[in-house]
């Protein structure tokens, strides 16, 4: 019986010594979280959240999460997520690409140059002015726009 005691003494200078570091560990901890929301961006952003008084908000959605992927909750603040990184990546295209337009002074523009051959017989050319005789009219303007053009088919594949 008198060992029971002293064992009941002894676990109980245990259990308030232990409820003294577990006193001490919180006080630090309380310390540190202080220092923490003072002297950083995302405490005095918490900090600010908490005196808006949208920390409530924010803890409903904590704990939406608790019931797990299944809820509707969970699925709307994920898609939300989505939804946010998308946006957010196409804004970082953009900017990205309005610092590089800065850097170079212009905007980069690729230009091509299409040039389209059309070869042209002596047969088809031939037939085209016997055609144009035909309906031309009195100063013969289209015979000319065809002999113009067979002038320019054949001046081109001559470069080629």
């Amino acid at each position: 019986m008198e060992d029971d005691k002293e064992a009941d003494f002894v676990n109980y200078l245990e259990s308030v010594k232990r409820k003294e570091r577990v006193e001490k560990n919180e006080a630090f901890a309380a310390k540190q979280r202080k220092e923490w929301r003072e002297t950083t961006w995302a405490g005095m952003l918490i900090a600010t959240v908490e005196r808006i008084g949208a920390a409530s908000f924010f803890e409903a959605i904590g704990n939406s999460f608790e019931e797990g992927e299944t809820s509707t909750s969970f699925y709307l603040t994920s898609l939300l997520y989505k939804i946010g990184l998308i946006t957010s990546s196409i804004i970082f295209v953009y900017m990205l690409g309005w610092i590089v337009r800065m850097i170079t002074g212009e905007e980069i523009v690729v230009e091509q140059e299409v040039v389209i051959v059309e070869e042209v017989t002596r047969s088809q050319v031939e037939a085209e002015e016997r055609a144009a005789r035909k309906n031309s009219n009195k100063d013969g303007q289209y015979v000319d726009d065809v002999a113009k053009r067979y002038d320019s088919a054949r001046h081109i594949k001559k470069q080629s």
